[in-house]
């Protein structure tokens, strides 16, 4: 009965020992070979490690976290590289060509969105180390076909601005639709630098004919300004001070004004009014503008400015300061109201 009791205690003693020396899990091949098992051309992965006994899941959540933020890195490098040209006006109502890199605050919603497809390998501790490892990945075709109906929306927003645009006749009404479409370009610069990280092969084949069109429209804004021919009517300029002035307003905003008797596509009328009131001696003159530029056949944009009386002795030294005076006010007025207008679809009988 004693030879018994020993026998079971050495088994006992034999199999805790045992399980005190017994081995650690073989080491996977990913956590040294990761990039090879899950190579960069098919797969989005990176390895996450974590210390501590209890923190596997810890490991998977850093391995998630690498992923988003190798993808932000990696989309915003794509985004900074990738130069966005927009088309805009200055003050003076002058066409400028801006270029820009975009810092795009739909990243992390993309992101987001990508990490919903992440698969995982088991977790693995190492006993010496005391670390926990663990690769998030997942497929660049999966994700970019997960992907794909947000970059087509983004690709149909801006683009129905375009059809709209490519339909009309009107060179302004073209040109406002370009240069209000920026906020739906940056949107598609975004989505296809996106889309470009999961699977530059995809995205290119896919897409790559749509962002050189986005990538000319500058041009096409250039282009319909050239149309943009103007003729000035002019009623009580005498000495064509006012005329000059608004001649040079429009050249200097990169419009065509053309010669009197020409054709032009739009007509800038004005009159101006030098109203004298004699008293006693002086010749005081009350001066006003009316401008309105006329497409076809509707009005387009309206202008109407006073300015302080003018006085003097020589009617027509007085009658000139007056202009000079109107001409002042269109100096600093005129084209900036109509960039305004232009700019934000405000101009009469044109409106989104």
């Amino acid at each position: 009965m004693k030879r018994n009791r020993l026998i079971i205690a050495a088994f006992v003693f034999f199999s805790i020992a045992g399980l005190g020396f017994a081995k650690e899990v073989e080491r996977p091949d990913w956590v040294d070979n990761w990039r090879t098992i899950y190579p960069d051309t098919t797969y989005v992965a990176q390895l996450g490690k974590s210390t501590g006994k209890n923190n596997a899941n810890e490991a998977k959540t850093v391995a998630a976290n690498t992923v988003a933020q190798y993808i932000k890195t990696n989309v915003q490098s794509e985004l900074n590289s990738t130069l966005k040209t927009h088309a805009g006006s200055n003050k003076k109502g002058r066409l400028e060509i801006s270029t820009e890199r975009d810092n795009s605050q739909t990243i992390t919603l993309s992101v987001d969105t990508a990490l919903t497809s992440l698969e995982f390998t088991d977790p693995w501790y190492n006993k010496k180390e005391k670390t926990w490892y663990c690769v998030a990945y997942v497929e660049r075709e999966k994700i970019w076909e997960q992907y794909r109906p947000y970059l087509q929306n983004a690709r149909d927003k801006l683009f129905s601005f375009y059809d709209i645009a490519d339909n009309n006749e009107e060179p302004l009404y073209k040109m406002l639709i370009y240069m209000q479409s920026t906020e739906y370009e940056e949107e598609f610069f975004s989505a296809y630098s996106f889309a470009r990280i999961l699977s530059t092969t995809f995205t290119d084949t896919n897409y790559r004919s749509d962002l050189a069109t986005v990538s000319s429209v500058s041009a096409k804004v250039m282009e319909e300004k050239n149309k943009c021919t103007f003729s000035i009517n002019i009623k009580g300029d005498e000495k064509n001070i006012v005329y000059q002035c608004v001649k040079d307003e429009l050249s200097g905003a990169g419009y065509v004004v053309r010669n009197a008797g020409e054709e032009a596509l739009y007509s800038v009328n004005v009159n101006l009014h030098l109203d004298d009131t004699p008293m006693n001696s002086l010749h005081v003159i009350k001066a006003s503008v009316e401008l309105t530029v006329k497409g076809k056949t509707t009005s387009l944009f309206s202008y109407a400015k006073q300015t302080a009386n003018v006085s003097g002795i020589n009617e027509e030294i007085v009658k000139q300061k007056a202009a000079n005076a109107v001409s002042q006010e269109l100096h600093q007025s005129f084209m900036k109201e109509f960039n305004e207008k232009l700019n934000t679809g405000a101009l009469e009988n044109i409106s989104l």
